[in-house]
């Protein structure tokens, strides 16, 4: 067990992607499920309302910029299942969903390989403005070849290589957010006429291994100056750049606890090894909630969801990076076995392999059920809530990201049955800590990154220049 305290507020943001299909493959079909509208304004607008009424953190907005082409060596799957295809921009997204929302955040996915900083910079500021102060950034490399392809980018050669240069992407960031413009540099005064302090905005002259950018942002400062950054990479490099950059880190459940206890401790000791503490950074799981006004409801609902969902396509998500292919081989070969034959490790799929001796198709079968991914929590209020204690206690988390499996319903669920039950038992928030993003994940009074991220170190690094 955790000695985290046991009365932590937890927080929860609603996952999902402008697309027809994410996490949820097959599930379009439902009667109920309005997902096949997800290129309508109106259906955005109306499921952030339902995500604000139930006092989540920030609609968490994924993306993907080619189709999935390696799994089974064309496009077939991802096309047949709507596997992140078609989707639109989450930034656009989310400009419409601000004037809808007033506390709600809004976290965009967003690739630094295929956009230059300045850019990037400037679209996030913009958001930041136009929400007051609530938009984050999820900050991702990209994997997929069809994306690289499709921005002419060169494919790198690891993950890691990205990572390398995202470093020097986000400096450029910083700059630009926190030290080009002084905090009064915006005057408009009328008496003078001056509309801008010449005296207080600067020139960044950055020239790196990478990325040249001379400044100045064009934009005044917003709200947060810097987005929340967000980040979900899981890799050995992927965790160190999120524990020295993110302020929240959505990290996976794996299936092995004793590996994801492993997990959660490290980026807590990789964050402690750039000065940030505890409280500077929140790791949040992923959790699957199918409730209802008693257990008993709640399994119904759950059975009915099974009938409707393709677990191919979901098999396919999470292959999407690798090529594994596991259709391709016997049932009853084992799956360690299935992968040497395909010149994949085990280290590459340690959120499958509970066991050594699990077949192929015991791989693929534990997708059918909902109940067999860890962080699914299935009943009523009080069963849910207690299950949710027991988890994030044990792992040290700080909440959950929450799929959904159907639109508007597993939301609306969460906010009608978890959330007051949560609240009874002092665990979550009943009403918003600010007005930004920062501030309602960490407290009122935080809206701008803490003294002692790395993006702080450019606060007036260029007044001199």
């Amino acid at each position: 067990m955790s000695d985290a305290p046991s009365k932590r507020a937890l927080h929860f943001s609603l996952l999902t992607m402008p697309t027809l299909a994410h996490n949820d493959y097959g599930m379009w079909r439902h009667p109920e499920n309005r997902k096949a509208r997800f290129d309508d304004p109106e259906f955005w607008a109306d499921l952030a309302r339902i995500t604000e009424e139930a006092k989540m953190d920030s609609l968490f907005m994924a993306d993907g910029l080619g189709i999935a082409d390696s799994f089974g060596g064309s496009f077939d799957v991802a096309l047949r299942e709507g596997m992140h295809v078609p989707v639109i921009d989450p930034g656009l997204v989310a400009a419409s969903v601000a004037a809808a929302t007033t506390h709600l955040g809004l976290a965009i996915t967003a690739a630094s390989t295929y956009d230059p900083p300045f850019s990037l910079s400037r679209r996030m500021a913009t958001l930041d403005h136009l929400s007051d102060g609530r938009v984050g950034w999820n900050v991702v490399t990209g994997f997929l070849k069809n994306g690289d392809d499709n921005y002419g980018v060169p494919p790198a050669s690891s993950s890691a290589q990205r990572y390398d240069t995202t470093e020097e992407f986000m400096d450029v960031c910083y700059k630009l957010w926190e030290g080009s413009w002084e905090e009064d540099a915006y005057v408009l005064d009328r008496n003078s006429a001056v509309v801008i302090d010449p005296a207080k905005v600067h020139r960044i002259d950055h020239v790196g291994e990478h990325y040249r950018c001379s400044g100045p942002a064009l934009w005044h400062p917003s709200p947060q100056r810097t987005p929340v950054i967000l980040q979900a990479g899981m890799s050995e490099r992927g965790r160190l750049f999120g524990a020295k950059h993110a302020e929240v880190i959505f990290a996976a459940t794996m299936a092995e606890p004793a590996a994801y206890t492993d997990l959660i401790a490290d980026i807590r000791a990789k964050a402690a090894s750039f000065g940030r503490g505890r409280e500077d950074l929140k790791i949040m799981g992923l959790a699957g909630i199918i409730t209802g006004e008693d257990d008993a409801a709640a399994e119904r609902k759950a059975a009915e969801y099974e009938k409707w969902f393709r677990p191919d396509g979901f098999i396919a998500h999470l292959n999407a990076a690798n090529g594994f292919n596991p259709m391709a081989h016997d049932r009853e070969e084992l799956l360690l076995e299935a992968l040497r034959t395909d010149g994949f490790k085990r280290d590459d799929f340690t959120n499958s392999i509970q066991r050594a001796d699990i077949t192929v198709g015991e791989y693929m079968d534990k997708f059918k059920e909902f109940r067999a991914t860890p962080g699914t929590f299935i009943g009523g209020p009080q069963k849910v809530a207690d299950e949710i204690e027991e988890f994030v206690d044990r792992f040290d988390l700080d909440g959950f990201l929450l799929r959904s499996y159907s639109y508007p319903a597993s939301v609306r669920d969460f906010r009608d049955y978890i959330m007051p039950e949560l609240q009874r038992r002092g665990r979550y928030r009943t009403d918003y800590e600010g007005t930004t993003l920062r501030e309602n994940l960490f407290g009122a009074g935080h809206a701008r990154i803490a003294a002692n991220h790395r993006a702080a170190g450019f606060r007036g690094a260029f007044t001199g220049s």
